[in-house]
């Protein structure tokens, strides 16, 4: 190899030195200049010391919290809650109502109920200090309730109930063939509704009741004999239906009666025992031993039991001891009304 060649490759491996320390060097004054522009920020410890934190630390620190935490928002309010105790009131009864707003501090709330469509406010209340409250509403008719807070947030809708209630007037418990029993009352919550007389053995009457919830019938009995009836109102979009208690009447006919006893003291009777001035009964030619009779004259009623036979004189049904006579203020002869 020749002096020249071996000059000009030293020059060329001397180069390649220079730029490779070149480049070494302007990335060491790169990092050193990133370094300087990093802002840091100074933390004071516990004791009072202060110290730097870089700049990705510093960021770390500043990160907002996770949302919903009560560190990020200590005034977040939770979700408005109603809790009724009993779902199905009487009319006229109360529902008990408790719950709470989502908010720890004392407020405003108020008490909703749903009609023709609309919320109407029931009751305003004052909450405590932990945002609960606790009252009693009227049970007037069915609805839907919910609660709603100062703010405007609302509970969720509680469906309740009013059951309903039959109230009879006094009625007769004697009726006269030919005549009507008449079966009268209300029915609240008040309103239009059916109502509907059962009158055992006989068949159904079916009614409207008038807009107060007033309702009257009327049933002619075509027999005599020992009736009851209840009376059913129908289920309404205000309440519940009722059923009322069992009543009982009788239906009385007209029958020829006498009466015996003068003259028969002392002397057995055919269904057995003594006939006395105050024994209370009377004597039937078919009617079992011991029927329960109820016989009326007047605006006298009384109930006796046949305890003899008789009467052997045509046309005539009954035979009155001197007591039930005297019981009934009736007179020798004449017509009595009996159910039998």
């Amino acid at each position: 190899m020749s002096t020249s060649r071996i000059f000009r490759a030293s020059i060329a491996l001397s180069l390649i030195a220079c730029f490779t320390v070149l480049a070494v060097v302007g990335e060491v004054v790169g990092d050193a200049s990133a370094g300087e522009a990093t802002p840091t920020a100074t933390a004071t410890g516990p004791t009072g010391a202060t110290g730097t934190t870089s700049g990705k630390d510093s960021a770390e620190s500043t990160s907002p919290l996770p949302e919903g935490s009560e560190e990020a928002n200590p005034h977040r309010k939770g979700r408005v809650v109603l809790k009724v105790a009993d779902r199905s009131v009487n009319f006229g009864g109360k529902f008990r109502l408790r719950g709470k707003t989502g908010s720890r501090s004392r407020g405003h709330l108020r008490i909703e109920a749903r009609f023709d469509g609309r919320w109407h406010t029931l009751r305003k209340l004052k909450t405590n200090e932990k945002g609960g409250f606790h009252t009693k509403v009227r049970a007037r008719s069915n609805t839907s309730l919910r609660a709603v807070s100062g703010d405007g947030r609302r509970s969720k809708a509680r469906r309740v109930t009013v059951i309903g209630h039959v109230k009879l007037g006094r009625s007769e418990r004697y009726v006269k063939l030919g005549r009507s029993l008449v079966v009268r009352g209300n029915v609240v919550p008040r309103g239009v509704r059916t109502v509907k007389v059962r009158v055992r053995g006989e068949g159904v009457i079916t009614a409207r009741t008038r807009a107060n919830g007033r309702f009257r019938v009327r049933w002619t009995p075509r027999s005599n004999g020992d009736f009851s009836y209840r009376v059913w109102a129908m289920k309404s979009r205000r309440s519940t239906g009722d059923a009322s208690l069992r009543r009982r009447f009788s239906a009385l006919r007209p029958g020829h009666a006498s009466y015996y006893g003068p003259g028969l003291y002392g002397n057995g009777v055919a269904c057995g025992g003594t006939l006395t001035p105050t024994t209370r009964g009377v004597a039937n030619k078919s009617l079992p031993c011991g029927t329960k009779v109820t016989l009326q004259y007047g605006n006298r009623t009384v109930v006796a039991r046949v305890i003899d036979r008789g009467p052997y004189v045509a046309g005539r049904d009954w035979d009155l001891t001197e007591q039930t006579k005297k019981d009934l203020g009736f007179g020798g002869v004449g017509v009595v009304w009996s159910n039998k």
